[in-house]
């Protein structure tokens, strides 16, 4: 009987040391995967606001309008700062993993090969991740803004109605429907904080777990040397 040839092993990549381009290009990749999720919340919530507004009768700008309209904002942020929060504490968990890697590398100990070191936790990362979310409504706000008193005004207030309603719909309660779109990137500032706290504070709430867990573990252990004795 033939032997049969033998299978060739795949090449294990290494991902927890890469160049810095390759890192630099692993942190954009990592950061903008984070952001879709609270950007499509955000969207999808200030779709919910028009279609309140469709339904509530009278002029628009009501004051319902306006309360609905910002719970369905306000519910938005909330969405983003809890998946923010989870973020930093997955972060975290890969930053208290690097550490271990990068300790076992000095002492010449090689582990960690698909430690992936981009999706460590860095302070700026969330407040990264937030301009990511509001990078559509700075677009089109600065179209909306550019563009003089003409029906392509219109048209670019319909798309941020429809992709960053969240960023235009304030403005237009305060300043009415032909308000320039430039108001629209201070709104900007709303997903950034809010992106940027919620992952520091997700971060920070992980290590101080970690701290009791070591804790906990040090007590055991000491708990079980004094039975022995």
């Amino acid at each position: 009987m033939l032997n049969e040839a033998p299978k060739k092993q795949k090449k294990v990549q290494d991902y927890s040391d890469p160049t810095p381009w390759q890192y630099f290009w692993r942190i954009q990749k990592e950061c903008w995967r984070r952001m879709v999720s609270p950007y499509f919340m955000y969207m999808f919530l200030s779709m919910l606001a028009l279609a309140v507004e469709a339904i509530v009768p009278g002029e628009p700008g009501t004051t319902v309008e306006i309360v609905l309209g910002s719970i369905c904002i306000a519910a938005g942020a909330f969405f983003n700062a809890h998946l923010l929060y989870n973020t930093g504490k997955l972060h975290y968990d890969a930053y208290l993993t690097g550490c271990i890697h990068r300790k076992n590398r000095a002492l010449g100990i090689q582990s960690g090969g698909d430690h992936r070191v981009e999706r460590e936790y860095r302070f700026w990362k969330g407040f990264y991740i937030g301009i990511l979310v509001g990078i559509p409504a700075i677009i089109l706000s600065i179209i909306a803004g550019a563009l003089p008193e003409t029906a392509a005004v219109d048209v670019a207030h319909f798309f941020m109605v429809m992709f960053a309603g969240w960023a235009i719909l304030p403005p237009i309660w305060a300043g009415g429907q032909n308000v320039s779109g430039y108001w629209s990137l201070l709104m900007v500032i709303m997903p950034v904080l809010v992106s940027g706290i919620a992952y520091i504070v997700g971060a920070m709430r992980e290590k101080d777990y970690k701290a009791h867990e070591l804790e906990r573990a040090e007590a055991v252990k000491n708990a079980g040397k004094k039975g022995k004795q």
